[in-house]
């Protein structure tokens, strides 16, 4: 397999409005950043998010819209659920690729009529995908997701970058903590917990 130059990948698809599902954690929303720029190159892309990921988008120049699914409030229940699926559709999408691979995601991927539903060989909602791609435990989550886009293909290192745009705000508090420090000594960051066991510092 060969790796592509920095260039954005060239597709025959132009013109073509994805929808990217993606409803896990924020780190697994910014390693989804690559496979949102990619396929911005073709064209408008639409987000499903959490309400805690979504912000993440708010200034994402290759994001058309974020569509906010929050399962235990707003869009809880099948109402909720097909709310949901109504508005996704009104989006027009081409193709929709599950970054989050749940049954649920797939249900509601499947529940948007689009034909073209992409996702990895290895999640609970394969069975309702049209295209099952590998899953590449030998690559990087971020280049693995990327690949739902060009399965055929391994991304450079600045496809693989993750794209944040942190608006005023974020700026402004960013400013503030670090113009708390009296003095040029450095500042570390610790984040010893995290949801998964696998994921934390050992005592914590």
């Amino acid at each position: 397999m060969t790796k592509l130059d920095e260039r954005p990948t060239k597709h025959p698809l132009r013109n073509m409005t994805s929808l990217v599902v993606q409803t896990s954690f924020l780190g697994d929303m910014v390693l989804t950043t690559p496979l949102i720029a990619e396929l911005a190159a073709r064209g408008p892309v639409d987000v499903v998010a959490t309400p805690a990921s979504s912000g993440l988008l708010a200034n994402n120049p290759d994001v058309r819209r974020v569509i906010v699914y929050d399962k235990r409030k707003s869009a809880r229940g099948l109402r909720g659920f097909l709310r949901i699926a109504r508005d996704l559709r009104a989006g027009r999408p081409d193709a929709v690729y599950l970054a989050q691979g749940s049954m649920r995601s797939a249900a509601l991927a499947l529940a948007t009529g689009v034909s073209v539903r992409v996702g990895f060989a290895t999640s609970a909602g394969r069975v309702l995908y049209s295209r099952a791609i590998p899953y590449r435990r030998d690559l990087h989550h971020a280049a693995r997701l990327w690949q739902l886009a060009a399965p055929d293909r391994e991304p450079g290192a600045e496809q693989m970058r993750p794209r944040l745009y942190p608006g005023a705000e974020e700026h402004a508090a960013v400013d503030a903590l670090l113009g708390a420090s009296r003095d040029d000594r450095p500042l570390v960051a610790l984040a010893p917990g995290s949801v998964w066991a696998t994921k934390r510092w050992p005592y914590y």
